[in-house]
This record gives C-alpha cells, sequence and structure tokens, in this order.
C-alpha cells in the first residue's frame, strides 16, 4: 500500500510540475513577444507623432525660405526659441506648438536638397553628410515654388527615450503581476482538476488491488458522465461478470462432483458386491454398472461439447438440411414410449419448408434433448407439439408440452449447466441424463447463430424454441 501511496503523489507532483513548466514557459514568451510588439508599436508611435510635428513646422521653413530665398540664417531660427516662436505665431502656426516641442525634448535636423545638415537644434550635425533612406523614411520635404528645397526631421531626445523606457518598464510589470495572478489561478484550478483524475484512479487501483486479493465484490463510486464514469463503469461490469463466473465455476464443480458421485457408488457398490459374492456375477448384475458407465459418459462427452462451443472450437459438417424431415425422425425415435404412457406427439409444419445449412446430427440432438425433456415432464395422456415455422429469414422450432411449467425465477437460469428447478432431485435416481443437455442445446444453437429460449407459465406447461438462419 505505502508503494502505491507514493507512485500516486509522485503521479500528483509530476502533473502539477508539469502545468508550473508549462505557465511559466507560456509566460516568459507572453512576456518577450508582448514586450517587443509594445517596444515596436510605440517606436511606430513615436515616429510617426514626430513626423506629424515636423509636418506642421514644415510651412514655417518654407515661409522662410521664400522670403530669404536661401537658407542663411535659418539657424538662428531653429536654435533660437523666442525668434521660432514669433515667426511662427507671425505666420499663424502658433507659437504654442514650439513650446510643447521644446518641452518634450525633441530635435530638428534641416537638411538641403543633398542631405547635408544645415542647422540642429543641438548644434552638432551640422555639415554632416545623412543617409539617403534615413531621410526618405523619417524626413519631411520642405518645397518653395513648387521644388524641394530641403528636408525636416526630427528626432526623440534623451528625456523622450527615458519617457519611452520607463513607459515600458510599467507594461513589462504589468504584463508580469498579470501573468504571475493568472499562472497562480490555473495552477489552483489545474490542481484541482489533476486531484478530480487521480482521486478515482486511486478507487480503481484500490479496488483492482482487492479483486487480485480474491476479493470480488469490490465496486468503485464514480459519478458518470465522463470517461472516468465509464471507465468506473466497465469495471464495475467487469467485477460483476468475475464474481457471477466465480459463482458459476463453483458451483459446476459441486455439481460434477455431485453428478460423478452417485453413478461411481453404484458402480462401486455393485463390483464389491459381486467381489464379495453378495451378488452372482452374472450378465444380468452387470446391467447396473454399463447403465452407470454411460451415463458417466454421457456427462463427459457434454461436458466436452460445450468446453468446445465456449472457446469456438466446436465444429459444424453444414449441409442442406431438410428440417421439416429431421423434426419426423426426432418424433419417431419416441413414438414408442410416448405411446407406452399414451401421449400425443403432434406435428404442425408448413408443406413447403426451405431447407437450410447446418449440421444435422447436431441439431438433431437438440431437438431430441428438448423432446426427451417435454416427454419427461408431460403427464400420461397428455399432448406434446412440435411446429415449425419460417419468420424473417429464420426457421423456427417449437416444443410445447402439458407439463407442470416452470417459475419464472427459474427461467433465466434453465440453460445453466447442471440447473435444477427441483433441487431435490437427482438426475442419477431419476433417469433424466447427464444435466448438461439444455446447455449443450445452447452451445449447438449459438454456434449455428441461431438463438434459443423458453416461455413457461406454471400449471400450464412450457414451449421451448429455436431458430436457425
Amino acid at each position: 500500500m505505502k508503494r502505491f501511496n507514493d507512485f500516486r503523489l509522485g503521479l500528483f507532483a509530476r502533473l502539477m510540475l508539469g502545468f508550473l513548466v508549462v505557465i511559466v514557459a507560456g509566460g516568459m514568451i507572453a512576456i518577450w513577444l508582448t514586450r517587443q510588439a509594445t517596444a515596436t508599436e510605440f517606436t511606430i508611435y513615436t515616429t510617426t507623432s514626430s513626423r506629424h510635428q515636423a509636418e506642421s513646422l514644415v510651412p514655417v521653413l518654407a515661409d522662410f525660405y521664400t522670403a530669404q530665398g536661401s537658407w542663411v540664417g535659418v539657424e538662428d531660427l531653429l536654435v533660437t526659441d523666442t525668434h521660432m516662436m514669433g515667426s511662427m505665431i507671425r505666420h499663424g502656426q502658433g507659437g504654442n506648438m514650439l513650446g510643447m516641442w521644446a518641452m518634450m525634448g525633441n530635435r530638428l535636423l534641416l537638411m538641403d536638397g543633398n542631405g547635408r545638415v544645415l542647422a540642429d537644434t543641438e548644434n552638432e550635425m551640422v555639415g554632416q553628410q545623412l543617409a539617403t533612406a534615413l531621410l526618405r523614411d523619417n524626413g519631411v520635404p520642405i518645397t518653395s515654388a513648387g521644388q524641394r528645397v530641403g528636408t525636416l526631421l526630427m528626432t526623440s531626445g534623451v528625456q523622450s527615450a527615458a519617457q519611452n523606457e520607463h513607459f515600458l518598464q510599467h507594461v513589462n510589470r504589468a504584463i508580469f503581476l498579470s501573468l504571475l495572478a493568472a499562472g497562480g489561478l490555473a495552477l489552483i484550478f489545474g490542481g484541482l482538476i489533476v486531484w478530480r483524475v487521480i482521486r478515482p484512479l486511486r478507487q480503481l487501483t484500490t479496488a483492482a488491488q482487492g479483486i487480485t486479493a480474491g476479493d470480488l465484490a469490490q465496486r468503485v463510486d464514480i459519478s458518470p458522465g465522463d470517461e472516468l464514469g465509464d471507465l468506473a463503469l466497465a469495471f464495475n461490469q467487469m467485477t460483476e461478470r468475475l464474481a457471477r463466473a466465480e459463482t458459476l465455476r463453483r458451483q459446476m464443480t459441486a455439481d460434477i462432483a455431485h453428478e460423478l458421485r452417485t453413478p461411481l457408488s453404484v458402480i462401486q457398490g455393485n463390483i464389491e458386491a459381486l467381489q464379495d459374492g453378495v451378488f452372482p456375477l452374472t450378465i444380468a448384475a452387470l446391467d447396473p454398472i454399463l447403465d452407470k458407465t454411460g451415463l458417466l459418459s454421457r456427462l463427459v462427452e457434454d461436458l466436452r461439447q460445450i468446453t468446445l462451443a465456449e472457446t469456438g472450437q466446436l465444429l459444424l459438417d453444414r449441409q442442406p438440411t431438410d428440417l421439416r424431415a429431421l423434426a419426423i425422425q426426432s418424433r419417431e425415435a419416441f413414438q414408442s414410449a410416448a405411446v407406452a404412457r399414451s401421449i400425443t406427439l403432434k406435428m404442425d409444419t408448413p408443406p413447403h419448408l426451405p431447407l437450410i445449412k447446418a449440421d444435422r446430427q447436431r441439431v438433431q440432438q437438440v431437438l431430441m434433448n428438448l423432446l426427451s425433456n417435454a416427454l419427461r415432464y408431460t403427464p400420461d395422456g397428455g399432448t406434446i407439439t412440435i411446429r415449425l415455422a419460417v419468420a424473417d429469414e429464420q426457421v423456427q422450432v417449437t416444443v410445447q408440452d402439458q407439463g407442470p411449467g416452470i417459475p419464472s425465477e427459474a427461467l433465466p437460469n434453465i440453460f445453466e449447466r447442471f440447473y435444477r428447478v427441483e433441487q431435490g432431485r437427482t438426475r442419477a435416481t431419476d433417469g433424466s441424463g447427464s444435466g448438461l443437455g439444455l446447455a449443450v442445446a445452447r452451445s449447438i444453437v449459438e454456434t449455428h447463430g441461431g438463438q434459443i429460449g423458453v416461455e413457461s407459465i406454471p400449471g400450464q406447461g412450457s414451449t421451448f424454441w429455436f431458430t436457425l438462419p
């Protein structure tokens, strides 16, 4: 039991560890992807914002170029805030825009038509040549009289970059806390789900160990509705069948011992009487011994046939067979015994009955068994009726007697091995055969692909039937 508990805890721990690994890995990937996407989108946003701000300043610079005819003195306009603000006010652009631009720490670069820096608000890159791709992607062209006379480029300053980084840190922190909370909840609910799976498995394992120890009364109580519920239902059905099979096995062993004991006792008693001289050694004295050995032979043969049928090894010699002729032959075999007891054997068959493909001898064995039982329980002067009919591409054979009938509680077990409706009777003493006739009949019919059954009302006789395709 300790080993099982260790395994259960180990399985729970491994599943929870797996959940944790998935949560951590997923969280790290989510943080990285979110950070990259946020940084990219924020860069695009700031670049676009800077471009829009630059576009708002382009008319001022274009007017300056138109008025001056060149860019001479433009550095004073860009570097000196008061001059540029005054110019923007004179041209109706509004000085507040420059104040906002200066407050955000942005940087302005003015290039001529060839990309050479003419003015820099930081006064660091004047005279340098910038890359054409940079100007094409981020620069805003300045035109005068329909011609491009320069390019204005606005970039974020140090203060703006620090603000951007601060913003990204806040975003990352929020993402991390959100994933931490979501991961904790996922771990808790995952643990509950894992425990919901582990607990039924623990019950099943405990029950299986009980069955291994020989306790076939083990059952599990698991709510249906999912795969574990279906597994529990199948497990309970399996244990019920195992318990029933074990009961039948024990009962069959006891029945076989009982069936063998009486004839063997008769044989042993007669032989000892012959040896002691109690009975003279005559042919008549050997008759009881021969009768009981015949009973033992039938018992062994019936057991062999049932075993072959249940293991799928009962061989059938299927040939086209006239079932009507077979029924007539079976009736004639019991005619003399029926006449001796004034019992009428009636036949009710259609004039034309299709042939069936079956093992003639084994089907006749089934008929003989049913007729023998009917004759045994039908009172003197009664009637036994044999009916043949065709329905749903099957031939049905019915043997109806006028015996005492079978109690309803006995009907489900009537085809079991050695089953007796009257438990006090023994077959060895009443001459009723091996006690396996109906079980053998069922095996033969089912091997042919047919069905066999019985209908009975106490006091009104019994009707045994079987069908063959």
